[in-house]
C-alpha cells in the first residue's frame, strides 16, 4: 500500500514538473517575439469585438405629430421709414435745403401828413436744417423812378431753431405820394450751416400808395369851381316872363 502510494506521488511530481517546463517554454517564445527575434515563435492574438447592440429610438408620443424639423427662418430686415422732407410753400424759396423764405407781405399805413404815410412789410423765415442760427435782414423801399424813400437795417432773427418759423417786420416811413413803391427785404444767413454754403436772398415787392394828397387837391379844385359856376348863375339877372297879351 504505501509502495502504490509513493508510485502514485511520484507520478504527480513528475506531471507537475512537465508543466512547469512547458510552462517556461511559451513564456520565452513570447518573450522573444516581442523584441522582434525573427528565429522565435510569433503569436498574434487577434481580438474580435462584439457588435455593438443599437440602441432603442425613443418613440413619439401619441399627442406630438410627426413631420420634417424646419431650419428657423431670420427675421426680415426691419426698414426704419424714412421722415418726409420738408414741403416748400407757394409763395416760399428753398435756400439750399437748409431756409424757406416768404414773399413779402407788405401794407400801406395812412398819414395826415401828405409827406409822411409808412410801409408795414413783414417776410417768414423757416428753419429745416438741424442747426440753431442767426439771420439778418435788410429793408428798403425805392420810388417810381428807383429814388430811395426808405430803409431799415440789421433786423436781426437770432437763434432760429430746427423747424422753427419766425415772421420778422419793419416800418418803412417817408413813403408819401408816390402812387406806388417797391419794397425789397434781403436775408443774410451765415456763410455754412450743415455743411452748406448759403447765399442771400432778396425778395420784392409793389405797393401801391393811393396819392390822397393830390385826390384831395383835385376834388377841392372840382368843387370850388362847381360852386364858382352855381354863383355866376344865380347871379344873372331875372328875365320877366309874358302872358300870351293879357294885359292887365
Amino acid at each position: 500500500m504505501m509502495r502504490t502510494t509513493a508510485r502514485y506521488g511520484a507520478a504527480a511530481l513528475l506531471v507537475c514538473a512537465a508543466a512547469l517546463a512547458a510552462a517556461m517554454a511559451f513564456g520565452s517564445s513570447a518573450a522573444l517575439a516581442a523584441d522582434g527575434d525573427d528565429d522565435g515563435i510569433g503569436i498574434t492574438i487577434e481580438v474580435t469585438p462584439a457588435p455593438a447592440t443599437p440602441s432603442p429610438s425613443p418613440s413619439p408620443s401619441a399627442g406630438s405629430a410627426s413631420s420634417t424639423p424646419r431650419t428657423p427662418t431670420r427675421p426680415a430686415d426691419v426698414v426704419a421709414p424714412v421722415a418726409d422732407a420738408p414741403a416748400v410753400g407757394d409763395d416760399e424759396v428753398d435756400l439750399g435745403g437748409i431756409l424757406f423764405v416768404s414773399g413779402l407781405s407788405s401794407t400801406y399805413v395812412w398819414s395826415a401828413n401828405p409827406l409822411d404815410g409808412a410801409a408795414e412789410t413783414s417776410i417768414t423765415v423757416r428753419n429745416v436744417s438741424k442747426s440753431t442760427f442767426t439771420s439778418t435782414v435788410r429793408f428798403w423801399a425805392d420810388g417810381p423812378v428807383g429814388n430811395r424813400l426808405s430803409e431799415v437795417k440789421g433786423v436781426k432773427v437770432v437763434d432760429l431753431k430746427p423747424g422753427e418759423s419766425r415772421t420778422v417786420e419793419a416800418s418803412l416811413n417817408g413813403i408819401g405820394q408816390s402812387t406806388f413803391v417797391q419794397v425789397h427785404a434781403t436775408l443774410t444767413p451765415p456763410k455754412m450751416v450743415d455743411g452748406v454754403e448759403l447765399d442771400s436772398i432778396t425778395r420784392d415787392q409793389f405797393v401801391v400808395v393811393p396819392p390822397w394828397a393830390i385826390a384831395s387837391l383835385g376834388g377841392l379844385g372840382t368843387l370850388g369851381f362847381a360852386g364858382f359856376a352855381l354863383v355866376q348863375f344865380l347871379r344873372r339877372p331875372m328875365i320877366p316872363l309874358g302872358l300870351g297879351g293879357v294885359t292887365a
